[in-house]
């Protein structure tokens, strides 16, 4: 099978597409033909090591000290149960799925293994493979910040960042849980802010929001971009700071409330570009900009 392999941690000229054997599953593993994989910042981070120096040696503890120990890269992806284990009874072949596989990866692949406990949901029937296959990053981060106990009905919430993958599911999930929010991020990204549902933008090139005179009572930094001795001058007396600097974490049920806000047409996917599996460095190219607009995601099948 095709799969795009990095031996050792760079840009994107570490990368190859390579002919791999075909994984074998044990009895309590899913093979999964993947339709489509998501490239997200999540994967520049760990393939660059593009992370704060205090960070680096953890990141190469759990990760891989001189290159990604997981070699077929991808975290996060969609696709169709080719194949259960003896030992799965949760799910069953020809169901359709998306997953996060963070540790070990190998989504940029045309079949992925992944265990009968990995965080994996069903794709809701009103959305696509490719639709799907950012939701276990982008919004799954999004919903560990913004969710039912962090928002409350009229609070002026702020998204840094909201053009972004995780940014542009926050500002829908605040809007969602009863919101009034302002999008921060480029000009050129504003009217695709306001259809997702911002209610007001400003542009980071021109407006510095926290020398402004408005207050906000939840302001989320989904870029890591600000720093909370800033952001203090513009919070509500109530108001709450985050960042995605503080660490997320990775669950089923999650990803189960991300389906049930989708069935109710209140979550969509921004998609800036499809590639074709043969384009994987021109699409992380895009990524490693760092100038993506919401999603962009590799078409495998």
């Amino acid at each position: 099978m095709k799969a795009v392999v990095q031996l050792e941690y760079g840009g994107v000229d570490k990368l190859t597409l390579k002919e791999v054997e075909k994984p074998v599953i044990s009895k309590n593993e899913i093979l999964v033909e993947v339709h489509t994989a998501n490239i997200a910042s999540g994967d520049m981070r760990i393939n660059t090591l593009d992370v704060p120096r205090i960070l680096m040696p953890i990141m190469k503890l759990i990760f891989g000290f001189k290159g990604p120990r997981s070699q077929i890269r991808g975290v996060t992806g969609s696709g169709i149960i080719s194949k259960i284990g003896n030992n799965v009874e949760e799910y069953k072949a020809g169901e359709k799925i998306y997953f996060i596989n963070s540790i070990k990866a190998g989504c940029l692949a045309e079949y992925v293994v992944l265990n009968k406990k990995s965080v994996i949901a069903n794709i809701p029937d009103n959305i696509s493979f490719n639709e799907a296959a950012p939701l276990a990053f982008g919004a799954m981060s999004a919903l560990y910040f913004i969710n039912k106990s962090t928002i409350q009905k009229d609070d002026q919430v702020l998204i840094y960042g909201a053009s972004g993958s995780v940014g542009s599911y926050a500002l829908q999930l605040a809007k969602f849980y009863g919101a009034i929010v302002t999008a921060v991020c480029s000009e050129n990204n504003h009217i695709i802010m306001k259809q997702i549902g911002a209610d007001y933008v400003i542009d980071y090139h021109t407006v510095d929001f926290t020398k402004g005179n408005k207050k906000y009572d939840y302001v989320f930094d989904s870029v890591m971009k600000t720093k909370k001795k800033d952001v203090k001058k513009v919070l509500s007396s109530k108001g709450i700071y985050k960042t995605t600097k503080s660490p997320t974490s990775e669950k089923i049920k999650s990803l189960i409330t991300i389906n049930d806000i989708i069935k109710k047409g209140k979550l969509t996917t921004v998609i800036d570009k499809v590639y074709q599996l043969s384009n994987y460095k021109e699409a992380h190219e895009h990524v490693y900009s760092k100038h993506k607009v919401g999603n962009v995601v590799i078409k495998i099948k």
